[in-house]
């Protein structure tokens, strides 16, 4: 695989790297997180206190359904706080600051391949579905009823779309790029489906009733940043990363963000209604043919092996690729 100019950042050649955007991605990142762990805990005694001294107002009712149990999450919200507001100027900075250089170009011509590659993700998951079914025995749950299926159906269209949308321009159009200017193509694929995996790949032991003190934060913080080590979960974390890969070379194949939008929001619309309706048995072979998550097992990531296989080893068409990416004003070549 030859490095193409379009998904290179920062005005550079081909024959130019640079590693300064992943610097910066890593220096916000964990930056967002050692601000989390530092401000979490403030936050939520504010709160506390506020809801103690004026019961009526919008912190006391707050207060009243946030448990030391829910902590984490108030971690994980405060943490995405600097990374948004880090993003506008990393976008900037990058010379990615509109949809055409991100990768969503031609939307006249977006519905053909969204409705394909929908179509494309939704029949992979529904195919390991058929086989758990099959093979497992998968039950539906007793909260199944046409309306509420219709309900989550509905919620799964429209925030598989939503997700896709943000997602994709984040882990593909800015994320995956900085790599690939880092990078030759195949290492910044593998790099970046790694990245997209560690981001998801999210465990926190904090059992109930324990409290919360001013440290907590970094105790959150260190399960977090570690959380694959200190509870792996090889096989969750083998089908992000497979499917991060096939999204990065989805994305270097088409030249365009909107099949990888397509792909993305046909899993997660497939996943908002299996995962609610659909109990798959815990037992020793759940290794081999996943649960209801579809994030897990060996069947899964078959799929997902061969689409990688595919976007690599097939003859590629004449191209549309992204609009290349210049210098924004006021930044340097390396």
């Amino acid at each position: 695989m030859q490095r193409e100019r379009p998904y290179i950042l920062f005005g550079l050649s081909e024959d130019r790297t640079s590693w300064k955007g992943v610097f910066a991605l890593v220096a916000i990142f964990f930056g967002a997180m050692v601000f989390a762990a530092i401000f979490s805990p403030l936050l939520y005694f504010a709160v506390k206190a506020w809801a103690a001294s004026s019961p009526e107002t919008l912190p006391g009712w707050l207060a009243t359904r946030m448990e030391p149990q829910d902590f984490p999450r108030y971690f994980d919200r405060v943490r995405w706080l600097p990374v948004l507001l880090c993003l506008p100027w990393l976008f900037r900075w990058t010379g990615l600051f509109s949809f055409k250089r991100l990768g969503y170009g031609n939307p006249g011509r977006a519905p053909l391949p969204l409705l394909k590659w929908w179509l494309a993700g939704l029949l992979m998951l529904v195919a390991v579905a058929l086989v758990q079914w099959t093979v497992v025995g998968a039950t539906v749950s007793p909260d199944f009823t046409a309306g509420y299926f219709l309900e989550k159906l509905a919620l799964g269209l429209v925030s598989g779309l939503i997700v896709a949308l943000l997602e994709e321009m984040i882990f593909r159009g800015l994320i995956f790029r900085l790599f690939y200017t880092a990078l030759r193509p195949l290492p910044a694929v593998v790099l970046a489906a790694l990245f997209f995996a560690y981001v998801h790949f999210k465990h926190v032991s904090w059992p109930e009733g324990q409290e919360v003190h001013w440290w907590s934060g970094f105790e959150v913080c260190w399960q977090v940043g570690a959380g694959f080590v200190l509870h792996p979960d090889w096989w969750k974390f083998a089908n992000l990363f497979a499917a991060g890969a096939f999204l990065n070379l989805l994305f270097l194949r088409s030249g365009s963000l909107w099949p990888c939008v397509g792909v993305h929001a046909g899993w997660v619309c497939f996943r908002a209604v299996y995962t609610r309706f659909v109990n798959i048995p815990a037992g020793d072979s759940q290794w081999l043919w996943g649960s209801q998550t579809m994030l897990d097992g060996l069947l899964p990531l078959l799929p997902l092996a061969a689409l990688c296989a595919w976007a690599m080893l097939a003859p590629r068409k004449q191209l549309s690729s992204p609009e290349p990416v210049s210098t924004p004003p006021g930044s340097s070549h390396d």
